[in-house]
């Protein structure tokens, strides 16, 4: 093997189970998320939560539409179980134990190069005209997505939009990309991409903006979304991809894909119209609420991105190969080890986001023109957003767990659901929260409250809560024989440490500000860590003395996750 072929094995072995492989795609997408908070910080500083940055949210819209509906559904969930069938079909030899070579990880079979690169072929042409088409209708659509916008704001709208269109073509390639990597359990530059995507971001801050003023912002997600490719181009090439022109409309696979992107396309579109309502209705409200509603959506994203995210992406090949293989019963096992793995993470990181929200709101974005008033939207959005946490964390293993046994009706009905609920709840609440406003004026802490963003906030977090409830449901038909008991009893065992750590961290942040003013940002600092650290060595320690069999999983896959292997194929 050449030296390069090595390295990749090296990380390839660090990504040998699936616990491992999650651990590495959650550290990196840690890394991303600080960077994503550093880049928040800087943009509320230097824009506060007003017009300029309503205008760069929503100039996201148009182009997140169209990546999440069209070419998430065609890159990711229909490509990866069409191109797992290429890879790993039942019988295969390379799939019984102790076959298969570590040259066969660089090397991809005949058929497979030949749908990928037919895909990749169809994918350019798609992506030139629909870009072109959107770039033309950018300022019609935006009367509907913003109607309460101003004609100028809806012009400085419409420029960020067609700038930031480049970043769909950018990230449909690279997404196609990664899904071969991961495929080959190779998550490390999966992992790497959005790394350099927000650094994109930061570096506009610096360099552009002060020239190009929000126009800047633009075109760091453009030049982001670009490195994000390239990142996961190089090692695929030197895994053995062999990128090249061929035009095979009628491929089968190319058939199957299609196939499949319809229902889960029209599904993402639902979710995506999930952000599109919010961005409509906040458009209505008082300016700097859609900013408010992102930064607090951006934060909660943290440890939906880091445990939520990151096992459902890794858990995504593992499921697919065993349904493509027939392995029932393992199928089940795994889903159910992998939904426990992820409550036992995101609840207790949930409890201590809502307890220590407003610290964290003001440690991230409390500077510059981000004032006080735009502080307490802000954590009070957080606060409601951060319980949905669990069902918006388990919708993306569900999701892919429907798509691993080929059904994307499921998730479709789901989309549906969620978005019934966001639009009637979203618009009641525009309408009626400001009657509600009195119970809470006398209140300094709870003034917020009386913003209609909190009640869009709430909508989204019951859409949310609507599409599990219906996901679990639907999941329970396919997933009979699965051990029920023990699903209860870990989540018994994860519920009773969160409420005594969550008793502890409240009880750890009311004494901090009792004895240490919190009049600076270090004094916060030290009662979010402190308070944060103490509550996460109670939840530990409790699940000891309960032997919970995720801290026990845990424990056993740390000390392995940068050991080097010999390369055993599983």
């Amino acid at each position: 093997m050449t030296p390069i072929s090595r390295k990749l094995t090296f990380f390839e072995n660090i990504a040998k189970t699936l616990t491992r492989a999650a651990f590495l795609v959650a550290i990196f997408t840690l890394i991303a998320s600080l960077l994503g908070m550093i880049r928040d910080r800087m943009l509320a500083g230097y824009f506060g939560a007003g017009m300029e940055l309503d205008s760069y949210y929503a100039a996201f819209r148009i182009p997140d539409f169209f990546y999440n509906t069209l070419l998430v559904g065609l890159t990711s969930s229909a490509f990866l179980p069409v191109l797992t069938r290429y890879l790993h079909k039942p019988g295969k030899e390379a799939d019984k134990p102790g076959s298969g070579e570590v040259s066969e990880l660089f090397s991809f079979p005949k058929e497979a190069q030949e749908f990928i690169n037919s895909l990749i072929s169809i994918l350019a042409i798609g992506l030139f005209f629909i870009t072109l088409i959107l770039w033309v209708l950018t300022p019609y659509l935006l009367r509907w997505i913003a109607p309460g916008f101003t004609v100028d704001q809806r012009e400085t709208t419409a420029a960020l939009t067609r700038i930031m269109l480049l970043s769909p073509v950018f990230l449909s390639f690279s997404g196609m990309l990664g899904n071969v990597l991961n495929l080959r359990r190779y998550f490390f530059f999966y992992s790497l991409a959005p790394v350099v995507y927000n650094l994109g971001s930061i570096l506009a801050i610096l360099f552009l903006v002060p020239i190009m003023g929000i126009m800047g912002l633009a075109w760091g997600i453009a030049l982001g979304a670009l490195a994000h490719f390239l990142v996961q181009l190089f090692p695929a090439v030197f895994m053995g991809l062999r990128v090249k022109w061929l035009w095979k409309p009628y491929h089968s696979g190319i058939l199957k894909v299609f196939k499949m992107m319809l229902p889960r396309s029209i599904h993402l579109g639902l979710l995506q119209s999930n952000l599109v309502i919010i961005t409509l209705l906040a458009s209505t409200l008082p300016v700097g609420s859609l900013a408010v509603f992102n930064f607090a959506n951006n934060l909660q994203s943290l440890p939906l991105g880091i445990f939520g995210a990151s096992f459902a992406i890794a858990a995504f090949p593992a499921l697919s190969i065993l349904a493509a293989k027939r392995k029932t019963k393992e199928f089940r096992k795994e889903f159910s080890n992998i939904m426990c793995q992820i409550l036992f993470f995101i609840i207790p990181l949930s409890v201590i986001l809502i307890i220590l929200r407003a610290q964290v709101v003001r440690l991230i974005l409390g500077s510059g023109k981000f004032d006080w008033e735009d502080t307490i939207l802000t954590f009070n959005v957080l606060g409601i957003l951060a319980i949905s946490l669990f069902a918006q964390s388990l919708n993306l293993l569900f999701i892919r767990a429907f798509f691993a046994l080929h059904d994307t009706v499921t998730p479709l009905k789901s989309g549906v659901i969620g978005v019934i609920v966001n639009i009637f709840v979203g618009a009641a609440a525009v309408k009626y929260w400001q009657h509600f406003a009195p119970l809470w004026e006398s209140d300094a802490y709870l003034w917020g409250l009386k913003s209609p963003i909190i009640g869009l906030a709430l909508a989204y977090s019951l859409s949310q809560i609507a599409m599990f409830i219906f996901l679990l449901v639907g999941l329970y038909g396919y997933l009979k024989g699965i051990d029920v008991p023990a699903i209860k009893k870990s989540l018994g065992k994860i519920a009773l440490a969160t409420l005594i750590m969550g008793a502890g961290v409240q009880l750890i942040k009311w004494a901090w500000g009792v004895v240490i003013p919190l009049s600076t940002l270090p004094a916060v600092a030290g009662q979010i860590f402190v308070s944060g650290m103490a509550g996460v060595a109670i939840y530990l320690f409790i699940c000891k003395i309960l032997k919970s069999k995720e801290l026990t999983s845990l424990y056993n896959e740390c000390p392995k996750i940068l050991k080097r292997k010999k390369l055993i194929p599983e």
